[in-house]
């Protein structure tokens, strides 16, 4: 060693450290609507954004103050597409369906479970059943879900993890807004949640989305 130098080891920072101290990916979400599955209103299936690939969430919109608690939250290759898929399940009664009123002031009920519930060998003939006494209620249902889109261009795998994300966070860090989110709505993330941020906006008031998450 030289005379008056003074000898610093190297920093050794370990790898975990360096992974975090990288500036992470950014993505903006931008959900627009509200969007309906009925006229008169913003029908989803006109839509500019119909045929593109993204993230979506059904709310329902509250009497008391006209916010939207969230009901779903799901991701997609084309908009328009997928709820067409979710329409047909609607009205074939396999998803369960809210009593539209109570829904409106953030209570859940359901007026019927949905057949996908039902794996007994009677559930099919139950749904015959309550067919023709609940159309009414299942076409109020439909009235009164809100869909919002957000576009995202990433592959699959991306984006099924941030609509995770989403309905994670909801769960986890919003009970009290969770209300009309079932709780055996499938969440599905990847086990490392530290690949960038997101940076969420809504075009109206919608509890329980964050502006800002990790994912």
């Amino acid at each position: 060693m030289q005379a008056g130098r003074i000898y610093r080891p190297a920093l050794l920072i370990p790898a975990v450290m360096q992974k975090e101290m990288r500036a992470l990916p950014i993505l903006k979400l931008d959900f627009n609507g509200p969007y309906s599955f009925m006229k008169p209103g913003n029908y989803l299936f006109d839509a500019p954004c119909a045929s593109s690939a993204g993230v979506y969430l059904w709310t329902i919109r509250q009497r008391r103050d006209n916010s939207h608690l969230i009901h779903y939250v799901g991701e997609t290759v084309s908009f328009a597409k997928r709820q067409r898929e979710h329409l047909i399940h609607i009205l074939g009664l396999n998803y369960g369906i809210l009593d539209a009123e109570k829904a409106q002031e953030g209570i859940f009920e359901l007026v019927w479970p949905g057949l996908w519930r039902n794996k007994s060998s009677n559930g099919p003939l139950l749904q015959i059943e309550a067919y023709q006494s609940l159309h009414k209620m299942v076409l109020k249902y439909v009235a009164i879900l809100n869909v919002f889109f957000a576009e995202i261009n990433t592959e699959t795998q991306l984006r099924r993890h941030i609509e995770g994300c989403i309905g994670w966070n909801l769960r986890n860090n919003h009970s009290e807004k969770k209300v009309l989110y079932p709780d055996d709505n499938h969440v599905g993330i990847k086990q490392e949640r530290n690949h960038g941020e997101l940076f969420i906006s809504s075009s109206e008031n919608i509890q329980g989305l964050d502006t800002y998450i990790k994912y």
